[in-house]
Formats: structure tokens, sequence, C-alpha cells
């Protein structure tokens, strides 16, 4: 059999088989989820900046506003859906039948704001979500999926963020200690599913060490974008000084760190670009397509989707299997 993917942000690959002819497989999408220990800082506005500018690039992307109940990303699109996922909970619709175009190249699957239902899922229903969210990566034709999940660091919103490819925590220079414990909390959360059998024990990660090579090794994969810096350098020393912190905590006395981190870069602080594309409801990217922040989201963007050089941090164990694992976790 012969395998080739076709080019483009079609998320398919062609297997030609010497008898019975070719026949098209999915490829399934990358995930991302977008995290904080706060609200406030600007998670939203990032996640669908990012998922915009990733759609730019060729990609076919969709963002997921897994706010529960406090949703807002409709908002900050601009857009007015008259699907969301209140409709897949009441078993109105399926799941495919939720999604909306927004005008921005960017599929979207809305939350509902201030529905109580959807807020305090039922622990059954965190498994219909969750399973139905496999198949949007699994079937949905996507390159990317984009989880913007709601503020803090419960079980709940950690066990949506642990099982996407790349978990990202945005950060601000105004609370590092809430950054710090965000990043805390993933790693106590996967150390208890570890323990569970969330994780194969052949699940690796494999991280680029330069001049030595490959290195391999069971791993939660992390990264920082500082948002709200006054500038890129300060962005960078945010980083750093959650760094220095992590030492004590994500470093062996012999110095190898139990917690590869990456920086995928930062955002500047602009007063009133947000809010005026808020008011205007277009995202900045789009109303500033020139500006710093713009350029910032477009550096984050090519990170993620591996268009910047950068060491590679992908986890080995395919999203569906991370998603059979934490259901199997809640369902025990």
């Amino acid at each position: 059999m012969i395998e080739f993917e076709l080019g483009g942000s079609t998320g398919f690959k062609f297997s030609t088989l010497f008898l019975g002819g070719p026949r098209v497989v999915r490829i399934p999408a990358r995930t991302v989820s977008f995290i904080s220990n706060k609200g406030g800082v600007g998670k939203t506005h990032l996640a669908i900046n990012v998922a915009i500018s990733m759609a730019r690039e060729g990609r076919r992307v969709l963002l997921v506003d897994t706010d529960l109940g406090s949703a807002n990303a409709d908002l900050r699109l601009g857009i007015r859906p008259n699907v969301t996922l209140h409709d897949f909970y009441e078993r109105r619709l399926d799941i495919f039948e939720c999604l909306v175009p927004t005008g921005f190249g960017v599929h979207f699957l809305a939350g509902k704001s201030g529905e109580f239902k959807l807020a305090n899922l039922a622990h059954q229903q965190k498994i219909r979500l969750l399973r139905a969210f496999d198949r949007l990566v699994k079937d949905g034709g996507y390159t990317d999926v984009l989880f913007d999940l709601g503020a803090g660091i419960g079980s709940r919103v950690l066990d949506f963020a642990l099982v996407c490819d790349e978990c990202i925590i945005v950060a601000t220079p105004q609370d590092i200690i809430a950054a710090y414990a965000a990043l805390k909390a993933c790693w106590a959360r996967f150390t208890r599913l570890n323990e569970m059998h969330y994780f194969n024990r052949k699940t690796v990660i494999v991280t680029d060490d330069g001049d030595h090579g490959a290195r391999k090794g069971r791993c939660l994969r992390m990264n920082f974008v500082v948002n709200q810096a006054d500038n890129l350098q300060e962005a960078k020393k945010v980083y750093l000084r959650i760094m220095d912190v992590a030492r004590a905590f994500f470093y062996t006395p012999e110095g190898e760190s139990l917690l590869p981190l990456r920086y995928l870069g930062g955002v500047p602080y602009v007063h009133g670009l947000l809010r005026e594309a808020e008011r205007s409801k277009v995202p900045a990217l789009v109303l500033y397509p020139y500006h710093p922040f713009s350029k910032s989201i477009g550096e984050i963007s090519n990170v993620l989707i591996g268009k910047q050089d950068i060491a590679p941090n992908r986890l080995a164990m395919p999203f569906t299997d991370r998603v059979r694992g934490v259901v199997q976790s809640w369902v025990s």
C-alpha cells in the first residue's frame, strides 16, 4: 500500500491499494486548547485571532467555544449563530449540524451564555460532549480544531485541555502567579490521570535537543503565550520569570526538566485596540492587519502550524486515544 497526503488544507490522505484501487482516509485534525487561571487575560481574543491567522495560511480551522455557560466568542466574532452547543445538549441537532461559518475562513461551534444546564453538565453529558468533539476531530475534515476553554483550573477544564495536542496557557505580566498556578495544576491533573492509566505506557513525546538529537520520554506538552505585554521584550522576561519559579518544581536535582515548556511568543497590549474590534464586531486581525498585534498573532500561528522552524513537541498518542482514556477515567 502506498500512502500520500493531498496538499493544502483538505485534511485527507489517499491510500492506494495494489488490489482494490484508491480509497480516501481522513486525517484527524491537530487540536489546540487555550486556558487561563483567571478571566480578563484576553484568552478568547487570542484564540479567535490565531484561528483566523491559521486559516489565512490555508488551514481548515474549526474554533469551538468551550467556555460552557459563559460563552462570548460569538460576540468577539461579531456573529449571531442560530445554533449552539445547547442544541446538541438538548438532542435537537447532531454536533455537525451546530457548526456555522464566520466569514473569516473559520468554522465556529458556539456555546451559550447564561445557560445553567450547559454550565453544569452532568457526568454523562460531559462524556457525550467529549465524544462529540472526538468526532469533529476525526471526521470533520479539519486540519486544526481550537478549543477556547473557560477560565479556571477545575478538573473538567483541565481534562478537556489535556486531551489536546497542544495546551496553551495565556499569561499576563500583571499576574505571573496565576499563570504558574495553571501550569502546576495541569501537571497535577496530568500526573493523576497518568496514575489512572489515562495515558498509555508507550506514549512518548519527542523533542529536539539540537546537537543532541531526539529525546524520548513520557511527558506533558505545555505552551505559554504572554498577552497584554508592554512590548515583546517584557513578554519574554515574564516567561523567563515563570521558568525560574518552575525550576524548583519541574526540574530534577540533576537539572533535567520533567515538563518541557515552549514559549510561543508575546502579544503587545495596545489601549483601545480590542475594544474597537468589539465595537466594530470585527476581529482585530481583520480590522488592523498591519498592526504589531496582528504581526504577533501571525508569528504564534506560524509556530503552531510548523511554518516557523522550532523544536518539534508532539505527543505520539492520537487525540482519539486520549479521549478514550479520559472518558474511561470519568466512567470509572
